[in-house]
């Protein structure tokens, strides 16, 4: 099986088990839609990035330039809150 199409197979997986999680636990509204828009997006993130790293090397360097960026905003976040 290609990479690729692993990891559609765990978004496609992945994506409706979370969204019944929300909806079938006892959150509240507020909560369960902000908890599903989170999911959301960041499903859409997941899948653009595997579909970007697969088609070339100009994806690759997309991907790792978006996941160093995010790391980088993660750090002057964490030190920012402690």
């Amino acid at each position: 099986m290609n990479s690729s199409k692993l990891h559609y197979l765990i978004a496609l997986i992945s994506y409706p088990a979370i969204i019944l999680h929300f909806l079938f636990s006892d959150y509240e509204s507020e909560k369960t839609v902000t908890g599903i828009s989170f999911f959301s997006i960041a499903t859409v993130i997941y899948l653009v990035s595997v579909y970007l790293y697969s088609k070339g090397d100009l994806g690759k360097k997309l991907v790792l330039f978006g996941l160093m960026l995010l790391g980088i905003v993660s750090i002057i976040l964490a030190v920012l809150t402690v």
